[in-house]
């Protein structure tokens, strides 16, 4: 319990900062950032409108602590361009890379699983080596490459799929970005696992490989895996970004995007809070499915208590 308060407090403690150090952007920038803003955006609003928009017209700790109380009521502000209130445009967005996110998890999942088993099962067989290279390409794809890659392969020469505004297509890039680490993840913890666990035992009563690998393999090591694609949480939100630019996909990214080359800092201040704490609650939740699926750390946390 003292490791999970410990925890939380450091997550709140790092989106208060993330929070600040977002509202000094703006004012960090030298010069005047809103006469940079009217001149390369083209944007007729009057600049004193501008300066009262992002609160510059007051110093810096009361402007923070009145975002302090509009974010808390769920008011992120006004975007500078389109006028419309910025939470429901995140909201909007962000459902659209959460779908996209989610997809590609399932993906990833199915694609890392069975191979990251069957290569436990069979060290330096076919699975093995297939693991290991698939491992290999996955991480040195880049995503600038691999999205012009599958959208030739299946927009093109086989038009199975749209070339842009279709979740198929980028949910695969970004889920073959990151299955190959996991495979190879899920590999050697599996294979960890059934040399030091019951899995001999079981294998000499004759109980079949597929059972020896899920429950004497997969499910002791489902703490650490867990874990570590709780973390991945942020990953795949910011790989969502990349993916979202090459196949048109209007989410997270595609808006943050556009909110820079424009300038629209009430949108770029929300969003870049919004992926920071989406990325430290991921980093939470992986801890928390450790602890809560792992019987070692129970263990120790409850040694730690009475002792």
């Amino acid at each position: 319990m003292r490791t999970v308060l410990s925890r939380t407090l450091t997550t709140v403690l790092l989106l208060a900062t993330i929070f600040v150090a977002s509202r000094a952007m703006v004012r960090a920038l030298p010069g005047d950032p809103l006469e940079t803003l009217v001149a390369e955006s083209g944007t007729t609003i009057p600049i004193e409108e501008l300066r009262r928009e992002l609160s510059l017209d007051r110093p810096f700790l009361p402007a923070l602590a009145e975002d302090v109380r509009r974010f808390s009521q769920g008011d992120f502000g006004t975007s500078l361009f389109s006028k419309k209130p910025v939470a429901p445009l995140l909201a909007r967005s962000f459902n659209k890379t959460l779908q996209l996110a989610l997809f590609a998890l399932v993906l990833a999942t199915l694609l890392a699983v069975p191979l990251g088993l069957l290569a436990a099962a069979t060290p330096g067989g076919k699975a093995d080596r297939a693991c290991s290279w698939y491992g290999g390409l996955s991480a040195a794809l880049p995503m600038p490459w691999l999205g012009p890659l599958l959208l030739v392969a299946f927009a093109v020469w086989l038009p199975i799929f749209p070339a842009g505004g279709h979740i198929a297509l980028p949910a695969l890039a970004l889920a073959i970005t990151v299955s190959g680490l996991w495979a190879r993840l899920i590999r050697e913890r599996v294979r960890e696992t059934l040399q030091r666990g019951a899995a001999p035992g079981a294998r000499a009563r004759g109980v079949p490989e597929w059972r020896v690998l899920v429950k004497y393999g997969l499910a002791p090591a489902s703490g650490s895996l867990l874990a570590y694609f709780g973390t991945q949480v942020g990953g795949m939100l910011a790989g969502a970004f990349i993916v979202e630019s090459v196949f048109d996909w209007d989410g997270l990214g595609s808006l943050l995007i556009d909110a820079v080359l424009r300038r629209d800092y009430p949108v770029i201040e929300a969003g870049t809070f919004l992926t920071a704490a989406c990325s430290l609650i991921g980093t939470q939740l992986g801890d928390w499915l450790q602890f809560r699926f792992d019987p070692r750390l129970q263990t120790q946390e409850t040694h730690a208590t009475l002792s």
